[in-house]
């Protein structure tokens, strides 16, 4: 079993088919469910999903389908490993945000895969061990 951590990019992706709806067949993220693998969900993707999202009702079905999944707490090392990754990335001329690094760091010391459509993780992943699934080259994803 792979596990997975899901970035706001795609999530937002999957929340935005079939009137929100995140159990739509064709999102990337009900392939790995299907797939038998794991979704750890960090807070602060957490907080980025249910931000600004202001009707109650579609902000309690999202907050209740994101509670099923593995919840992770990020660490001191967590914060220490994404200041490293950070200033290793800005000597090659790679700049990201600082919440990038943070969960860059915390994929890469838990061994987990980062499912993203943000191109600052892929610049990222060219100078560290962070893994980014390749979503076309996913079992069961016919795009």
């Amino acid at each position: 079993m792979t596990q997975f951590i899901i970035d706001t990019s795609v999530w937002s992706e999957a929340l935005r088919r079939k009137k929100n709806i995140v159990n739509s067949s064709e999102t990337i993220i009900r392939k790995i469910i299907e797939n038998d693998d794991e979704i750890v969900v960090l807070g602060i993707i957490f907080q980025e999903i249910l931000t600004g999202i202001s009707n109650e009702k579609l902000f309690k079905e999202i907050k209740d389908v994101l509670d099923d999944f593995v919840y992770l707490e990020i660490t001191k090392n967590d914060y220490i490993y994404a200041s490293e990754l950070s200033n290793k990335c800005r000597s090659k001329g790679i700049i990201a945000g600082s919440v990038d690094f943070l969960i860059a760091s915390t994929a890469i010391r838990n061994e987990l895969q980062l499912v993203t459509f943000d191109k600052d993780f892929f610049n990222i992943s060219k100078h560290t061990d962070l893994k980014i699934l390749e979503i076309d080259r996913f079992p069961g994803n016919k795009n």
